[in-house]
């Protein structure tokens, strides 16, 4: 059974692009152009994964629309967003709405191939997994293949982006992790320290969400993050 692949992308030229590298890969595909069509076909095609443009014929932020609607009511998609727009309020405003990805225009194919993959890998093995994983020995329980975290037995809802970035800082401990290596462990570009900041303060307020004391995450001033273990 082939995995189906919703792409949401008015220009016709990168949407068959795209369409036809996926195609090639054996996935199966379906396109759409505009936020009205996308919200009527989706929930209704069950995609295994949304390829979602910001930018939708006349509506400037049509892609964030869509995004957010979706998973407002409850839709289990992970959806990439794929945009000519690269300012970072654009990139942390799509990973805030629960976008597992966002990658900038112009992509290879053949890396776009694989950015779809490595998404659905993580998503079939979080799926693979019985929520929530007991963890009586410590508060923290990491899954480096799925990407998961719990917090004292809890899912901490993280993004692909998210957990890439607290992974590394859990990774360096004491010792912390400067701006420069964490923005390579985004596996974005044109990360700024600006993007990064505003990451760790989401990541730090989903892990507050469950508990309320929690300050494992600290700042070392003009340096990085540092991770220290209740």
């Amino acid at each position: 059974m082939s995995h189906c692949i919703a792409i949401v992308e008015d220009d016709i030229d990168q949407q068959q692009n795209y369409a036809e590298a996926l195609s090639n890969k054996g996935f199966e595909t379906h396109c759409y152009n505009n936020v009205q069509t996308a919200l009527e076909a989706i929930p209704k095609l069950k995609p295994d994964l949304i390829l979602l443009d910001v930018v939708l014929e006349d509506d400037s932020d049509g892609g964030f629309t869509i995004c957010r609607k979706l998973l407002d009511r409850g839709n289990n998609f992970p959806i990439v967003f794929l945009s000519d727009r690269s300012d970072e309020i654009d990139q942390v405003f799509g990973l805030r709405l629960g976008a597992w990805d966002y990658q900038t225009k112009p992509i290879s194919l053949a890396l776009l191939v694989e950015r779809v993959k490595a998404v659905m890998r993580t998503h079939k093995a979080r799926q693979d997994i019985p929520y929530p994983i007991a963890n009586s020995e410590q508060a923290l329980t990491m899954d480096y293949e799925t990407s998961y975290v719990a917090w004292k037995d809890q899912t901490v809802p993280l993004t692909l982006t998210e957990f890439r970035m607290f992974a590394a800082i859990v990774d360096a401990g004491a010792q912390g992790i400067d701006y420069q290596a964490l923005s390579e462990s985004t596996m974005q570009r044109m990360v700024t320290n600006g993007t990064i900041s505003s990451h760790v303060k989401n990541i730090r307020k989903k892990f507050v969400d469950i508990d309320g004391d929690f300050s494992c995450i600290l700042n070392k001033p003009g340096f990085g993050y540092r991770w220290e273990a209740p």
